[in-house]
């Protein structure tokens, strides 16, 4: 017989034991049932040759020309400023409203050129050029934002003219050859590649979905991707000239 102390703890064990299980069993259920997407994205032709862009405004600070960032295309095809993204309905998870996305003008040009977020999250335009700037949004034709950045420094909250989820163009009313792109999601299954055409999607629910990819003049590539429940799913998206 064992001594009544040990029956209790090995009585306590064994109960103990027996709650943890569907406890554990629950937490790697919830982690295997989200997967990544993993992959990259190449531009497979020659590169366009993209003039400079002639700086027709503010040339004692902007200069007189200024490079062309359409094609950012770098070692082994790698082509940057790509969002990839998956088609979706729904989705239960919300931005986080304590995430902040900045946009830049720095240098008499936008930073980032593309810029992707969630709805819900915050968004700021700041002025680090002393010119003023007048950052001016479109969603297709409707003016979202347009805001007077006059001082270096100078940063406004756009977040609460942000209500739709779209793609934005952002063009400065002061400078015309100013162009970025904001990207608003409804959900937080997105990515935009980096300077090695590098992107990674995670936490994405098992299933089967359509696979974006949008470059701003390169147009559109799509592809159907299961996403299993656990672990990455790699794929390549490759550009050519339209």
């Amino acid at each position: 017989a064992l001594p009544f102390d040990d029956g209790v703890a090995i009585v306590a064990a064994i109960l103990a034991f027996g709650m943890l299980i569907p406890i554990f069993s629950a937490v790697v259920l919830t982690k295997a049932m989200a997967g990544s997407i993993v992959g990259e994205v190449k531009f497979i032709d020659e590169p366009p040759k993209t003039a400079a862009i002639k700086v027709s405004k503010d040339q004692d600070y902007c200069g007189d020309t200024l490079p062309n960032e359409t094609y950012l295309v770098g070692s082994d095809n790698a082509l940057k400023n790509v969002v990839v993204f998956i088609e979706t309905t729904s989705s239960t998870v919300v931005g986080n409203p304590q995430k902040e996305n900045i946009l830049n003008n720095t240098g008499c040009r936008y930073s980032p050129r593309i810029l992707a977020m969630q709805k819900g999250e915050k968004l700021k335009v700041k002025n680090n050029d002393p010119k003023l700037h007048i950052p001016h949004s479109y969603h297709e034709e409707r003016t979202v934002f347009n805001l007077s950045l006059p001082f270096r420094g100078t940063t406004i909250d756009a977040t609460s003219r942000i209500r739709h989820a779209g793609v934005l163009k952002v063009v400065c009313d002061t400078h015309a050859w100013m162009l970025a792109y904001i990207h608003v999601f409804d959900h937080p299954y997105f990515a935009v590649t980096d300077e090695r055409g590098a992107f990674s999607i995670f936490n994405l629910p098992a299933g089967t979905y359509i696979l974006n990819a949008w470059h701003e003049d390169a147009g559109i590539r799509s592809q159907e991707i299961t996403v299993s429940e656990s672990g990455d799913v790699r794929t390549v998206f490759e550009f050519t000239k339209r």
